[in-house]
């Protein structure tokens, strides 16, 4: 039951503090992105300690070329899936198009990793891609409508300066499509990456021991990250420092006060995913995060009232109900 509570809770909660932080500044995700990174790291830190006559780091079981690539595709990903909510993407349209990074994997699986997919698999795949195109132009027409504007539709505005910035918000919005599009393929990248490396240094560990030491040479590898985007950042934490504070009796900025706690969250939900993968069965844990996501996107719609349309619901089930079918469909294949 626990792991359960810890991915709905832990999962739906860090959605929940991540848009409150991001409503008041969308150009904090390089923030929200390294305090994660560092939040993490620290806790991650004890792990990777072995004390003796002296306390140093234990010796790492893959080689340092494989963490390299590793880290590389892992800090670009994560760091992208945070810069593009400064390009007019909201957290509905984000959460679509991570759910359905299966069309990437199995394009790159097929060209690059000599594998094949039955004919219901691509089924799959093709009915996922449709939801996402629906999905995108869904969103695309909030952007485009005067109405979707953020600065358009001012009183007393002429309407070609509303058409011209709304114009001008829909450019923005497609580079950030762009690079949603890229980080999914970067995700799908890393997992097929990941896959080679388990099996490739199976005797130096187990996946679990293998997991946690790429995990943690790719947060220190963030810091890296965290030192080029440092101005945007500190930008971002001045902003956070110089909200209100959340009660009389909790002197602390708001937006420092939700990020805290979606670092908490964040925290929560990982570690909820790997008790449910170590726990129950791939169907199990397929449903659960699949459930997690459509309902991180409903709290999203309805919980902060982001834009939303017939296009948006009609492209949720067909991707959620594709990715669903695309496990079910691996697993009928094996079996036969």
């Amino acid at each position: 039951m626990l792991p359960f509570v810890m991915v709905f809770g832990g999962c739906g909660a860090s959605i929940i503090f991540m848009e409150y932080v991001l409503k008041g500044d969308q150009n904090a995700g390089n923030l929200l992105n390294a305090t994660e990174f560092v939040f993490v790291l620290i806790q991650s830190l004890p792990g990777r300690l072995e004390t003796g006559s002296w306390t140093k780091f234990k010796p790492l079981r893959a080689t340092w070329a494989s963490h390299a690539q590793h880290a590389v595709l892992w800090v670009g990903m994560s760091t992208l899936a945070n810069v593009v909510f400064a390009f007019n993407i909201r957290i509905p349209i984000h959460t679509l198009f991570r759910s359905c990074n299966v069309i990437a994997s199995v394009v790159l699986g097929w060209l690059l990793f000599n594998h094949r997919y039955s004919m219901r698999q691509l089924c799959c795949v093709a009915i996922i891609t449709v939801g996402i195109f629906l999905a995108s132009i869904g969103d695309a027409s909030k952007i485009w409508s005067p109405g979707g504007c953020t600065e358009c539709g001012q009183a007393g505005q002429p309407q070609a300066d509303v058409e011209e910035l709304s114009a001008k918000e829909f450019s923005i919005w497609s580079m950030g499509i762009a690079m949603l599009a890229l980080v999914q393929v970067l995700q799908a990248t890393l997992c097929h990456t990941q896959a080679v490396f388990y099996t490739r240094f199976a005797d130096k560990g187990s996946r679990d021991e293998l997991a946690d030491e790429y995990l943690f040479t790719s947060h220190i590898v963030s810091l890296l990250m965290i030192v080029v985007l440092w101005q945007d950042i500190a930008s971002s934490a001045a902003l956070a420092a110089a909200t209100p504070v959340l009660a009389p009796w909790l002197p602390v900025p708001r937006r420092i006060c939700w990020m805290i706690l979606n670092n908490f969250t964040q925290l929560a939900c990982i570690k909820g995913v790997f008790r449910l993968a170590a726990n129950y069965s791939p169907l199990t844990v397929t449903i659960t995060l699949t459930v997690r996501k459509f309902l991180s996107v409903v709290i999203s719609a309805t919980w902060f009232g982001n834009p939303w349309t017939h296009l948006h619901s009609v492209a949720t089930v067909l991707i959620f109900g594709g990715v669903f079918m695309y496990q079910s469909a691996a697993r009928a294949d094996k079996k036969d």
